[in-house]
């Protein structure tokens, strides 16, 4: 075994597939040897899973590699990267509803590693459990890496749900001009705007609904003005016959947060509707500028950005606790500093980033 390779233990902290993505975008990126171990070793299915074995296979396929333990189960897996990022469309096919956006989180690193546009298309699933929706991750992560100088358009074609899958989408990736840009998101501004996807298995009145949802949050409106936006959408799923879940977005003018639930039961629109809004309040009260989901997905970023981003968050997600661990293990030198502010639970993330420099 090569002396200088990194060691990462997959049980550390939530131990979940997303230090697995980061560590293979981070040692394609920095040519560097990585093994993991005790992999996702607190999940009640422990090793690699099927999501995970999918995108490892994809990105072995476009990237020239060694590789140790690919395979259903694994809970030792070792990879060597032999090259950097070949330009080249990518299509992702999919076996079963994986998330399109937890792929899209594994590829955009090393995908944006070229002085070519690409496209990369994606069949899977739009809307699931524990993971940013396609919505989600087009009009509220989109935007804020737009800002970084990832020029990134996504396009859904198809939609898809748990357990079918059989969405499909497109994004475009327009190469870097040398670094990333700093982030930086500190101030917190009250909501304006909401827009809400509800997932039904039938059609319905939703106007009382949406009367709800505006009367429950109008305290964390400047002035008690709140536009929604609103749309059905139907959901054909043997497994959530009335309400698949509630996709709630809120907007400010500096700021978006997602509030989406997808059902792990056959609830009611009204069951699913009171969880939706008490997300949303916890949200709020924290006064943050990302919520818990999107914090993760960017502090990658930082890291590879040019200068000191800073982010307004609350509480440190376990997730983000385990993706810093992975950080550090590949780039030490990425100094990552949480400072408390005077508002209970809430963090100043800042990180160093190492100003990567895209080829």
């Amino acid at each position: 075994m090569n002396q200088n390779i990194i060691i990462i233990d997959g049980s550390y902290n939530e131990g979940g597939g997303q230090m697995f993505r980061s560590a293979l975008a981070l040692s394609v990126l920095f040519q560097k040897q990585f093994k993991i171990i005790n992999i996702r070793s607190n999940r009640p299915n422990p090793g690699i899973n099927n999501q995970l074995l999918n995108q490892i296979t994809l990105i072995t396929k476009i990237i020239k590699s060694e590789v140790e333990g690919l395979k259903l189960g694994s809970q030792e897996f070792s990879f060597r990267p032999l090259e950097k990022f070949i330009p080249q469309d990518i299509v992702c096919p999919a076996q079963t509803a994986q998330s399109i956006t937890l792929i899209l989180q594994s590829l955009l690193p090393i995908s944006i590693n070229t002085q070519k546009q690409i496209s990369i298309t994606i069949h899977g699933g739009t809307y699931l459990n524990h993971c940013p929706t396609i919505e989600a991750w087009s009009t509220i992560f989109v935007p804020i890496i737009n800002q970084m100088g990832l020029k990134c358009i996504v396009n859904v074609l198809k939609e898809g749900y748990y357990p079918q899958g059989g969405g499909l989408i497109q994004a475009v990736l327009n190469p870097i001009k040398n670094t990333l840009n700093q982030l930086i998101k500190k101030e917190f501004t009250k909501i304006n705007k909401l827009n809400c996807t509800y997932l039904l298995g039938s059609p319905c009145d939703i106007q009382i609904f949406d009367h709800q949802i505006v009367n429950d949050l109008k305290q964390y409106t400047e002035n008690g003005q709140l536009i929604i936006n609103s749309e059905i959408k139907i959901v054909n799923s043997k497994k959530f016959k009335k309400c698949y879940g509630i996709s709630l977005m809120s907007h400010s003018n500096l700021n978006s947060y997602d509030y989406t639930i997808i059902n792990d039961s056959d609830k009611s629109i009204e069951e699913t509707l009171v969880n939706v809004i008490n997300y949303a309040k916890q949200q709020l009260e924290q006064q943050t500028c990302l919520d818990e989901h999107h914090q993760d997905q960017l502090i990658l970023l930082m890291s590879l950005a040019k200068g000191k981003s800073e982010i307004l968050v609350g509480k440190p997600s376990s997730h983000t606790e385990s993706l810093i661990y992975v950080i550090q293990k590949f780039l030490p030198e990425c100094l990552i500093e949480f400072e408390k502010t005077n508002i209970k639970d809430n963090f100043i993330i800042s990180v160093q980033g190492v100003g990567y420099m895209f080829e």
